[in-house]
């Protein structure tokens, strides 16, 4: 319906692999018979920041996410900020675990997007993502810049020129 429609990509959420009737495989095998092109893959929620156990299962989640988004031709994975309230407020930290799904992307050929979320409990702007970005020195790991976030969390963006153009990887 949406090339139909005269639409020549799309932005795919895991949900929509996943909540197939027929499977994931199913869905990958749609999504390449459409002819559309995925601009990026959504979103991997509450990553960073976070231990144990905790910090396992989203490990797991990532990379079942970098395999669906690897298969359906997806050049990058949404990841926004997180704001599960055990995420630590530590930017090192989130820094570490941002450079650890980077690096879990780079055999895939995929590159990671990091948004700051107004609601987040550290990287609440594009300018916080872009400190922890920086901090990982990946070179497939950049800044989503989402409007409503933006707004919501009343960011001037007249400094937006402190982030280096080329670590945009979405507005």
């Amino acid at each position: 319906a949406m090339r139909d429609a005269g639409f020549g990509q799309v932005m795919l959420k895991a949900s929509d692999l996943v909540s197939h009737p027929d499977g994931v495989e199913a869905a990958v095998d749609e999504v390449k018979a459409s002819g559309l092109r995925v601009t990026g893959f959504q979103v991997l929620r509450d990553f960073e920041g976070l231990s144990g156990q905790q910090h396992a299962y989203k490990l797991e989640v990532a990379k079942a996410m970098l395999q669906m988004a690897h298969a359906v031709g997806a050049p990058m994975l949404m990841l926004p900020a997180s704001t599960h309230p055990a995420s630590a407020p530590d930017v090192t930290a989130i820094a570490r675990d941002l450079r650890k799904l980077a690096m879990l992307a780079i055999p895939l050929g995929l590159s990671v997007a990091y948004e700051g979320v107004a609601g987040a409990r550290t990287v609440r702007d594009c300018f916080d993502a872009w400190d922890a970005v920086d901090r990982a020195g990946v070179p497939n790991l950049g800044v989503a810049i989402d409007t409503a976030h933006t707004l919501l969390a009343g960011t001037p963006l007249d400094d937006l020129d402190l982030i280096e153009p080329d670590k945009i990887f979405l507005v």
